[in-house]
């Protein structure tokens, strides 16, 4: 729940796991690096009004301070994803799963480890790809790994989404770990292979004006390397790259509700017959 105005406390948004109930089709909601489910709330709640079943999850050392961060990695942070599917799954429908930058990643792992118990795949801005600037300063800086969680990147300019207010009340941590950073780097390297792997229909949305993960190299190639027969792109001409928070959050939700809605369709298919 988020406090109003009228709360005599700091009007804050909630970053905590959340869950909306349904049936026929669950989906897995997984944010990004630094980002908390708050991120991913709006997008499972249209979801949700659509009656789908939703688990927004937390990464393991996210919503918590700095030194939370640092003091995890890449597969820790698959362990939260693993944790949450195993908690849908069990509902015994068809499953979704469906990243943001970085959870982008972490849904196209789970996709490709479980195989037909994932359904279909969303990947929203995912971050195979940094700026070259950004890849050459981790690259120099990896030597230093051992005191990764020791070392502090100041994030200046808040998160990269193009809408002002959304980005005014985005919550996020100022400080990112030397460890977390080179972390996505690895989980990057671990899934760039393993794209063919994905056989699972797949949508991948991701905005023209994105500073953190560039266009046209993150979409130009995670869709000339997956191997699913059913794929589509999206380019969003407005948003950076917190989509489902930012200035077409609207037609995000649109354009993910419309590719997830076939999936609980063949469900009822597939019981009527």
């Amino acid at each position: 729940m988020q406090r109003t105005d009228d709360d005599p406390a700091l009007s804050r948004p909630d970053t905590s796991e959340f869950f909306l109930p349904g049936s026929g089709l669950s989906v897995l909601l997984i944010h990004g690096l630094s980002g908390t489910p708050y991120e991913m709330r709006y997008l499972g709640e249209r979801l949700a009004a659509a009656g789908m079943r939703v688990l927004g999850v937390r990464l393991n050392g996210h919503a918590g301070t700095p030194e939370e961060l640092g003091a995890t990695d890449e597969t820790s942070w698959y362990e939260s994803v693993v944790e949450g599917f195993e908690r849908v799954r069990q509902y015994g429908d068809p499953n979704v799963v469906v990243g943001l930058s970085m959870g982008a990643l972490l849904a196209a792992r789970l996709a490709a480890d479980q195989r037909e118990a994932v359904a279909g795949l969303v990947m929203l801005a995912p971050a195979l790809l940094l700026p070259a600037s950004r890849r050459l300063a981790l690259r120099l800086m990896r030597p230093a790994r051992a005191w990764g969680d020791k070392i502090y990147f100041r994030i200046g300019g808040g998160s990269d989404i193009h809408d002002d207010a959304a980005r005014s009340i985005h919550p996020g941590t100022r400080l990112m770990p030397l460890r977390a950073a080179l972390s996505l780097v690895d989980l990057s390297n671990r899934i760039r292979p393993r794209l063919g792997e994905i056989v699972q229909p797949t949508l991948v949305m991701h905005g023209r004006r994105d500073h953190t993960c560039p266009h046209d190299r993150n979409v130009e190639f995670v869709m000339s390397h997956l191997g699913s027969v059913e794929k589509r792109s999206v380019t969003l001409e407005e948003s950076y790259h917190v989509l489902p928070v930012d200035s077409e959050k609207d037609l995000v939700a649109q354009v993910t509700l419309d590719f997830v809605s076939q999936f609980g369709a063949q469900s009822r298919l597939r019981a009527s017959g």
